[in-house]
């Protein structure tokens, strides 16, 4: 009963964090006499950081602890691996590339801290599947990934001569590339549910998750498309509440569906 309330209460979570986002930036927006942002990512730097970065990180959290040994849980994993990189590395200031010193002094911390966080994370899922607790193939592609996002920001954010243009390495957006990764992973991780062998769900929770799936594939174009033809529209701030919203559709519909499920479905350890 405690796994079957655990699961519960986190996917409910995700849908919290959501629900406590969409609430920062609209106080936040109400405060600006109803002008907003180019995007819900430009709202770091304003009063609703400490929701927004804070909101992300949870999430982060929330997506390992429901993580498993099935196929789901694994991209849950890796969507993890790029969740608080979304709050740790903002998106420039103002429109422009550029992240002011003071801000980005935290910025090159939270980095760090990432990258220790990761270094222990791989190292007890090591230890764990060498005991037989979790899947060596889990190990290798979540640790992989997320060893090689930490080792490559910690070279954009501390070698000498690469450092100083962090966090736009050769006008990259670094928190574009987490952004897009994320909710890339994420639009993937419905169709698994719709094409589960193991628990596939009735038609209305396939038509659901599919939708789910479509919307935040085209809110991600749009959002992309946004930032390429004119980043100061309001075409990312849509793209991004659109995806926002499909993923806490996502989480209230999974949690209707397994409400009396308990652990997620297993694959071999191996």
């Amino acid at each position: 009963m405690t796994g079957l309330r655990t699961h519960r209460s986190l996917r409910l979570a995700l849908v919290g964090i959501v629900v406590a986002l969409a609430a920062s930036v609209l106080v936040e927006l109400a405060q600006a006499g109803w002008v907003p942002l180019p995007s819900i990512s430009d709202y770091f730097y304003s009063p609703a950081r400490g929701v927004f970065v804070g909101g992300l990180v949870a999430a982060a959290v929330a997506l390992l602890a429901l993580s498993g040994r099935d196929a789901e849980s694994i991209m849950l994993d890796i969507a993890a691996v790029f969740a608080p990189l979304i709050a740790i590395v903002p998106t420039g200031y103002r429109g422009r590339p550029v992240v002011p010193e003071d801000v980005l002094a935290t910025v090159r911390n939270g980095v760090g801290v990432y990258i220790v966080m990761v270094a222990a994370l791989v190292a007890l899922s090591m230890v764990l599947a060498s005991r037989g607790e979790t899947a060596w193939r889990r190990v290798g592609i979540v640790g992989g990934i997320a060893t090689v996002t930490a080792a490559a920001l910690g070279v954009l954010a501390f070698a000498p001569g690469v450092a100083g243009q962090f966090p736009f390495p050769g006008g990259v957006n670094v928190h574009l590339v987490a952004t897009v990764c994320f909710f890339v992973m994420f639009a993937a991780i419905p169709l698994v549910s719709v094409f589960s062998r193991d628990a596939r769900p009735g038609p209305v929770y396939r038509g659901i998750y599919a939708a789910v799936s479509v919307v935040i594939t085209i809110a991600l174009i749009l959002a992309i498309v946004s930032v390429i033809a004119d980043p100061d529209t309001i075409g990312v701030l849509i793209g991004e509440a659109v995806a926002l919203t499909a993923f806490a559709v996502f989480w209230m519909t999974q949690t209707v569906e397994r409400w009396r499920d308990a652990d997620p479905p297993s694959i071999l350890v191996g």
